[in-house]
């Protein structure tokens, strides 16, 4: 633990950012796994897998696949982040902390909510978020994110959300 907290520069944003966009997939479980379990799956089964089970694209290939899935997808409720939460999404929920101790979630993680980032409208990274079991997937490798939500990160950042949909 010691070794990781020496490494993190404290409250260092995991991206750069101008603009952030929420795009939250409403599947519940039971339709995602009779999707992707079917005997043949389909091409809708095989976006819903990529988009929701794989981590952050990294190549450009893989990139170029997320947006044409993304925007296949008719169930994609798409918002942009009201400003006035930049700064704690900059400082406070995307960024490096240091925790006393870190758990690892033990399950198959459903990446329903996903976050863009851009900057100058280019995309600087993105996440993937289960708030189900608490997994993530960052497109950032550089970051360090071994303490992410160690520090109540998902539950403010739940809360975000649910005032950004009523603003």
């Amino acid at each position: 633990m010691e070794d990781i907290n020496k490494k993190i520069t404290q409250n260092k944003p995991f991206f750069d950012f101008d603009e952030v966009i929420h795009y939250q997939i409403p599947i519940d479980e039971n339709e995602y796994y009779d999707l992707i379990l079917a005997d043949t799956i389909s091409e809708k089964g095989k976006i819903f897998e990529f988009l929701l089970r794989e981590p952050c694209p990294e190549t450009k290939e893989e990139k170029i696949k997320f947006k044409e899935a993304i925007k296949s997808v008719d169930k994609v409720e798409n918002t942009a982040i009201n400003p006035k939460y930049y700064d704690e999404l900059r400082t406070q929920i995307f960024a490096e902390k240091r925790c006393d101790q870190f758990f690892i979630a033990a399950c198959d993680p459903i990446y329903r909510d996903i976050f863009i980032f851009k900057m100058n409208k280019e995309e600087t990274g993105m996440a993937k978020i289960c708030f189900k079991c608490g997994l993530y997937s960052f497109s950032n490798k550089s970051a360090i994110v071994d303490c992410f939500n160690m520090n109540g990160e998902l539950r403010r950042l739940k809360k975000i959300i649910s005032e950004n949909k009523k603003s």
